[in-house]
Order: C-alpha cells, then structure tokens, then sequence
C-alpha cells in the first residue's frame, strides 16, 4: 500500500496565477495514517506581490513574518520539491489535502512552474497519485450519515468546511488556517472516514489517477458519480457514452432519463437540449479525485429504483445500439467547445501559460536544472540561453527576487518598472494591486470590523506594510 502525503498551504491571495504560498504543511504518513514525518515551510512574501487582506485575515501572518521569515519564497520551493522528491523516490505516494485538487494542487504546480523547476507534475507522476479528503468525506457521508457529524452553515446547509467538520467532530489540533494544523486536522477526519466507512475510503484509494478513472468506467456500465449541490450530494447513476474530444472528460448518460425520447432529434433540437435543465448528461473529470461507486448506491435511491434494473439495463442497451447518436452529441459537444475556445481572445501573460503553452522542451528542462545549481552571477548568464521567452521571463523575475544587484541594471529597471506598473494599476486587475487592496482595508473598516479595535489594529499593521510596498514602486 502507497504511503500518505497531506499538504497544505496558507497563501497570500486566492488567485493561483499571481499570488504565492507563504506557509507549507507537509506530513508523511503510512497507510494507516500514522505520521512519520513533519515539516513546515515558512518564507517571505515576494517584493513584487501585493497580499490580499482576505486572505490576511485568514492565515494571519504577522508583518514580521511576512517580511522576515528566514526562507524566501524560492528558497521554500526548492525545499518543498526536495521533501516530495526524498519521500516519493522509494515509495509511490498518494498526495492529498482538504479541497487539495482544485486549490492547493494549482498552488504547487505554478510555484514549481515560475521558479523553473522542471518537474511541475510531480506529484501525479512515477506512481504517485492525487486524493482529496473533501471529495472522500462528501461521499463518507452519503454512504453513512452517521460517520461523522456536520453543522450548519449560515444559509442552513451541512458545512463541509474543515474547521467546521472539526468543530462538529471535536477535532482539534490547534488553531485552523495555520498550515501545519490543517494538516493534522485533515489526517484526523480522514481517520475517522478510514474507520467509519472503510469500503468508501477504498473505493476512494481506486480512484486517484486519470488511467483507473477511465478503467473503472470502462468497466463498469453503470456505476455512481457523486455531485454536490447546496450542502449535499447527490447520486447519479452514469452509462458512459464517449470522451470528450477537447477536454478528454468522460461524458455519461444519466439513466433516470429515457434516450429513447431524443434519438430522434436533429442536431438543432439535441443541441438544445443538451443545454436545458435538468440536465441528462453528466460529466466526469478524470483527474479531479472523484469517487466512484458501484452502481447500487445510486439505483437504490427513489429516482432510479422505481424504474427497475431491467428498465436501466434496456436504456444502456439503447445507448450501446445507437453509435451515430453518440456521435452526434460528441460532435455537438465539441463544436460548443470550440465556440467557447474562440470567444476567449485574452492574451495570457507569462504566468497563465501553464498549461496553455504545453510542455518545457528538453533543453530547456536541462537548463532548468542548471539553474538551480549555479550561483546567481552565472543564472544572469542563462537568461538568454531559454529558448522560450516565458523562460527567460520567469529567470528574470527569480534573479530580481532574490539577487537584484546580480542584475544588469537594464534588466532590473524594465522589471521593477513592470511591476510597478502592475501593482499600481487602479484598473479591476487579475491580481492584487495596492488600489484593490487599500479599498478593501476601507470597506473592512467602515463596516465588518468598524467596532473592533483589535482587528482595526491588525487591519492596520497590513496597511502600513503595503504602504511600504506602494513607495518602492512608485519611484520606479
């Protein structure tokens, strides 16, 4: 059995493409979640990045901590790839968190991405796979209401937030948004749901790559998809009909829906409906964690058990028979797609190419690694040698972060100037800019927090350190 890694980060801004990770929790646990190693990761916030006071007021770094913390944010990456690399080189691990797949996981891959570590996909490749608890506990509770407990939010739904859920379950391991605890918080209502409801952590641990999603669906004609709507999950039970051809996402049937009723329709009147609601397609993301089930848990339910197995196996039959109607939702599906594409002219900057412009080439992977090992006169010496400009772009940043003076003066001016321009833009940006950020600090202190002098004092603490930011700019 693979070994467990739980990560989790406190981050200066909820944007993944511009704002960066200032505290990393790491534990490696073994299969039965018993903690083998800890660490935690602390580093300085970027001179080029401007915090969300949102964000601020969640993790509550101190000014001090933010300014002075003993790594930088370059030096706490190569830590943390070090720590994954050490763990993982002898034994394959599944690599998991709290809503770790749709935050945390983008968190890693671009802070490995702009600080030219070329192994972005660390975590997903050489046998090591994703999980997320909070997939794994929707689903604990659905299969056993009584596995753990929840409250309610305040729109009057179960919380599955994890300082809730630990609240509820009288889980406590000190104080939440501190990285380190949210890790040891995480191993906690993952060990409940391991003892409470073994056969879905299970069925969960068969599910972590994109290759056993696909053969799991592959192999079974109608299973159950989990989806969560308002405080609660419902159940699906899905016939898989095609892969989607841009995404590679797998569309399904939703067999509680009769095909027979559109086989008939033309592209016009399918395309239609396939856009109405209730929806009969549902999708599933292969390389999202999702927990799949074996079909019963949905047939079970009143909106499949009333029609009878038979009546769901004729429905599979119907889809299995009619190929040239799955390829008229294929084809529908893929020219929506590509309308889609076509509409979102937005020029990428460099660091939203993640995935748009594809892979490093091999040389550029070689430099990568070199520049890691060089000194930071000889990184200057590199620049020019990346043969995408993106590349050259992210060594130029690395540099003026962490070794300004290596810089010839020509390339420090045009990238402070840059950034300059950037943080001080008063227009609604994708990132953090000290217009959005003094104008949030206002709102905070008029209303949320207008008669709270501890958390004015704080607010203030924040403010006058993006003053700081603002002045060094504003020469530029």
């Amino acid at each position: 059995m693979k070994q467990i890694i739980v990560k989790d980060y406190e981050t200066s801004d909820g944007r993944v493409n511009f704002g960066q990770i200032i505290q990393a929790g790491i534990l490696i646990t073994d299969e039965n979640l018993k903690i083998k190693q800890k660490h935690e990761l602390r580093c300085r916030l970027k001179p080029n990045v401007i915090p969300s006071i949102g964000a601020s007021l969640v993790h509550r770094s101190t000014v001090d901590q933010l300014k002075n913390s003993n790594m930088s944010h370059y030096q706490m990456a190569m830590e943390h790839y070090k720590i994954i690399k050490d763990a993982t080189k002898h034994n394959p691990s599944f690599i998991t968190g709290f809503n770790n797949i749709a935050f945390d996981l983008e968190f890693t891959r671009r802070m490995y991405f702009k600080n030219l570590i070329p192994d972005i996909y660390q975590t997903n490749t050489n046998g090591n796979s994703h999980l997320d608890i909070l997939n794994v506990a929707r689903a604990s509770k659905f299969s056993n209401n009584d596995a753990f407990k929840t409250v309610l939010s305040d729109k009057g739904r179960p919380s599955f937030k994890l300082e809730d859920l630990c609240k509820a379950n009288s889980i406590d391991n000190g104080t939440s948004h501190d990285a380190i605890t949210d890790c040891l918080n995480t191993i906690s209502l993952a060990d409940i749901i391991f003892k409470k409801t073994p056969d879905i952590w299970n069925a969960a641990l068969l599910t972590t790559t994109k290759k056993e999603v696909e053969n799991f669906i592959l192999k079974n004609k109608v299973y159950t998809s989990l989806e969560y709507f308002y405080g609660r999950s419902v159940p699906f039970a899905c016939h898989h009909i095609l892969f989607h051809e841009q995404y590679q996402w797998s569309i399904n049937w939703d067999l509680k829906v009769d095909p027979t009723n559109y086989l008939e329709m033309d592209r016009y009147r399918l395309s239609k409906a396939l856009d109405s609601s209730p929806k009969f397609i549902r999708t599933v993301r292969q390389n999202k964690s999702p927990v799949l089930l074996k079909a019963d848990y949905a047939l079970n339910t009143d909106n499949y058990s009333k029609l009878g197995k038979d009546e769901i196996n004729r429905r599979v039959e119907i889809l299995d028979n009619n190929p040239k109607f799955i390829e008229l939702i294929g084809s529908i599906l893929s020219d929506k797609a590509k309308e889609k594409m076509s509409m979102d002219q937005t020029e990428l900057l460099f660091e939203e190419t993640i995935y748009a412009a594809g892979f490093a080439n091999a040389k550029d992977k070689a430099l990568m690694n070199k520049f890691h090992e060089v000194d930071w006169g000889e990184k200057v010496k590199l620049i020019d040698k990346f043969s995408e400009e993106r590349f050259q772009y992210f060594a130029e940043c690395l540099i003026y972060e962490e070794s300004p003076e290596s810089l010839p003066k020509s390339i420090y001016n045009k990238i402070h100037r840059s950034f300059a321009q950037r943080l001080l833009s008063t227009n609604k940006e994708k990132w953090e800019t000290t217009a959005s950020f003094f104008n949030e600090v206002d709102n905070l202190r008029e209303s949320k927090y207008k008669d709270n002098p501890e958390m004015l004092e704080v607010i203030e603490d924040y403010n006058k350190y993006v003053m700081e930011i603002q002045s060094k700019f504003e020469s530029a």
